[in-house]
């Protein structure tokens, strides 16, 4: 698994790479330059990765949209768009997907709302103020970053618990709100800002808040979209905090369909697919619209940084 990470980090890089020098008019200028070969190399790790990415997309889609006398394990082309319609409205509507769907998106947005708040506010005082500890203090939300989520979960589990916010959409949100990556992208978009423009807002009469929520907050715009769309992937794919922190009322979309799998319960193959579909949906269609912006905040960051 982690050979596997590791050579999908490494194509990715080399997409983001394409991307970047192809964008623009000095990038097409600067592919025109490079040799044959160095051109073929990125052309065929781009489209590498892109059959990689689309190709469990397109299985899914063509098994749940085929007739049930279809082998799952050869079924690579849809052939019954009236049977997938069947499968997904049972799928939303027996197993209740949908209700695990609308809960997911609502503590979803509830973490992003409270983490453009934390993580912006943070951003703004690590770059234009001091104050005691601060480099130690930044280091060591850095760091956390290295820690996986099981080492802290058991004490986070009985925060949340001891305040009364267990099983509630607040409960799951609220520590997803503190992102270190959130406030790194964010760190990056301020860097080119001067202090200097601070100082004069202050002269003016600006007063904290104001200088942070009429200067520093609509310069961070992108920024913050990439921070929004990352962590709204990361949050509506958890797993292990959803399944420990919620019970009856609040339903997680990745537990749901994380109980279909039970081979205690039979469920139709197709309707678990089904599902899985539907929770694909939301991430990828946001990823989708925002692609141009996060791909453009991530190269911006990594060259700032």
């Amino acid at each position: 698994m982690y050979v596997t990470l590791q050579l999908q980090d490494l194509i990715t890089y080399f997409y983001i790479k394409f991307w970047t020098v192809t964008s623009n008019k000095k990038g097409e200028q600067f592919m025109r330059s490079k040799n044959i070969s160095e051109r073929i190399i990125l052309i065929a790790l781009a489209s590498f990765w892109a059959f990689i990415c689309l190709f469990p997309i397109w299985t899914l889609i063509s098994v749940v949209f085929s007739n049930d006398s279809s082998n799952l394990t050869k079924t690579f082309f849809p052939n019954s768009l009236s049977n997938g319609i069947v499968k997904i409205d049972y799928a939303l509507q027996t197993i209740n997907i949908l209700k695990a769907t609308g809960d997911t998106f609502l503590y979803t947005i509830l973490c992003i709302i409270g983490m453009l708040f934390v993580c912006s506010l943070a951003a703004y005082e690590f770059r234009f103020y001091n104050f005691p500890l601060k480099k130690v203090l930044f280091s060591m939300v850095m760091v956390s970053m290295m820690l996986p989520f099981v080492l802290y979960v058991i004490p986070l589990y009985r925060f949340v618990f001891n305040i009364g916010l267990q099983d509630t959409l607040l409960g799951v949100a609220l520590p997803l709100m503190v992102s270190p990556l959130s406030l790194f992208i964010m760190m990056q978009f301020l860097e080119d800002m001067p202090v200097e423009v601070i100082e004069s807002a202050r002269i003016d009469g600006a007063g904290h808040f104001t200088i942070y929520s009429k200067i520093v907050f609509p310069l961070m715009r992108n920024g913050l979209i990439t921070a929004t769309v990352l962590l709204f992937i990361k949050v509506w794919g958890l797993y292990l905090w959803p399944s420990l922190i919620t019970a009856t009322e609040i339903r997680s979309i990745s537990v749901a369909i994380a109980n279909l799998l039970n081979p205690q319960f039979y469920v139709d193959p197709r309707v678990k697919i089904a599902a899985m579909l539907i929770a694909m949906v939301p991430p990828m269609m946001t990823y989708l619209f925002f692609q141009k912006y996060i791909i453009k905040g991530i190269t911006m960051s990594s060259v700032k940084g």
